[in-house]
């Protein structure tokens, strides 16, 4: 059975379980009229069960009768509005954990009205109004979750609006809005933090300005800077600094080309390169800067070239060649149409040819004791008998191996002795035969001397000649039998 709420009270009915019967708002007569009734129908009861229920027992069990329709409807209606309910519960839930009450107003409210007024229904068991109710609260919070973007959208835009226009509470409460839809949006993050600092912002363009009418140039960069520190996207502040910059930066461009032309006329290319460099920092696209750049390139390579002359003109005077050659092709590579570097860089490297030639002999002096290499060595003295005046080391080059030549060229006396019955022969020189004692002169140098006799192992021994000494001797026979 249905309660009917109260008019005017506005509370909720109380809801009792079938077969109770409320005892406040009730009259007596009403309680005695279902009383008598109730007595009737067990009396009913009673004559039915004495008279009619013998005629039943004989008889075949009667056909199924099919649940009341009202019953069934009821059922049906119930369901759905618990169902309803029940989707409606759920959506809330999801929605609460997304906090979509921080952002929904009054749609949130308006949905939760509506679903109250449902519950009320459900309870009264008005069960197809309670299903309404319910679906129409369940769209509508479908509607505004769904909306949730143009929210977002309207209110990003409503914070950037208000940054522009620098009412600050105002941005921060859209920006906040906006962070409640969607917590990690990064424009509305950055436009919060802009406006919790635009106070501060107009603070110091406030400085910069009162600096600025004052001449204060420095004290208003200052100022307009730490409007730009705090927020880098406030257009007026980056235009205030960026005029103020120009007019400090246009001063001391003017004082780095001063000093910078000054030092190159004076010939001091560091200090004119800094300056300049101060001044290309400035204003690289200047006509004064490409002009003072070129300057100072030919002056540099002019410089460099004086450097590298001299110094391969010190090269050649120690006659350090290998180097001095090297030299020479640094400062062609510099300037190609460099006369005297050509010329020195040929005469560099055939001075290194030279000297490798000298030094091929006078280092190993030993290989000169061969009658090829000897006579190789004469053609080089022979090509290079004397040495300029200015070249010491090449004279004295030329003296050391005229000297290992003369040497080499003056045979040495060799006494050779042996037993009389071994044959002896000394390679490239010819074969003695057999002698106790034998005489002979050998040009210096290692010869291989050689014994053989019949019944005895052959012997090998090597001769060394050495140039300077009157004499050189050795003992050669064959002593041990087969």
């Amino acid at each position: 059975m249905s309660i009917k709420p109260q008019q005017g009270t506005g509370r909720q009915p109380e809801l009792h379980p079938p077969g109770n019967f409320p005892h406040r708002g009730v009259s007596d007569t009403q309680s005695y009229r279902w009383l008598w009734l109730s007595l009737a129908a067990v009396l009913i009861l009673g004559l039915l069960v004495i008279f009619a229920l013998p005629g039943f027992v004989n008889q075949p069990p009667p056909e199924a009768v099919a649940p009341a329709p009202a019953n069934v409807s009821t059922q049906v209606a119930s369901a759905a509005a618990n169902q309803a309910m029940q989707a409606w519960l759920q959506l809330r839930a999801k929605l609460e954990l997304e906090e979509v009450s921080r952002w929904g107003e009054p749609d949130w409210s308006q949905a939760a009205a509506t679903a109250a007024t449902a519950a009320r229904q459900l309870a009264q068991r008005q069960f197809d109004a309670a299903t309404a109710n319910y679906t129409r609260a369940l769209q509508m919070l479908e509607q505004l979750y769904a909306g949730r973007g143009a929210r977002l959208a309207q209110a990003l835009a409503a914070g950037e609006q208000a940054l522009t226009d620098d009412t600050v509470e105002s941005a921060i409460t859209a920006f906040e809005q906006v962070l409640a839809i969607e917590p990690q949006h990064a424009a509305a993050t950055r436009g919060l933090a802009r406006a919790a600092v635009r106070v501060d912002v107009l603070q110091a363009m406030r400085t910069g300005k009162q600096a600025e009418g004052s001449s204060d140039f420095p004290a208003a960069q200052l100022a307009y800077q730490q409007a730009v520190t705090l927020d880098g996207e406030y257009e007026p502040a980056s235009a205030a600094l960026a005029r103020i910059t120009l007019r400090q930066q246009d001063a001391i461009f003017r004082d780095a080309m001063t000093r910078a032309l000054t030092a190159l006329d004076a010939g001091q290319l560091n200090a004119a390169g800094k300056a300049l460099a101060e001044a290309a920092q400035l204003q690289p696209d200047a006509v004064a800067v490409t002009d003072a750049q070129q300057r100072l390139v030919q002056a540099r390579r002019q410089a460099r070239l004086s450097r590298l002359r001299r110094d391969a003109a010190t090269q050649v005077a120690s006659e350090n060649w290998p180097a001095a050659a090297d030299l020479y092709t640094q400062i062609l590579s510099v300037d190609r149409s460099a006369g005297f570097a050509t010329d020195g860089l040929a005469r560099a490297r055939e001075r290194v040819t030279l000297h490798k030639q000298f030094d091929h002999y006078l280092d190993q002096p030993g290989r000169i004791y061969s009658p090829e290499p000897l006579a190789n060595a004469r053609q080089l003295l022979a090509a290079a008998s004397t040495a300029p005046a200015d070249e010491p080391v090449l004279a004295r080059k030329i003296a050391a191996l005229q000297a290992l030549v003369t040497t080499a060229g003056t045979p040495v006396a060799v006494t050779l002795s042996s037993d009389g019955e071994t044959a002896v022969a000394i390679y490239h020189v010819g074969k003695l035969g057999r002698f106790t004692r034998h005489r002979l002169e050998l040009l210096p140098g290692s010869y291989t001397v050689v014994g053989t006799r019949n019944g005895y192992r052959d012997v090998r021994r090597t001769l060394s000649v050495s140039p300077g000494h009157a004499t050189a001797s050795l003992q050669i026979s064959c002593g041990e039998q087969i």
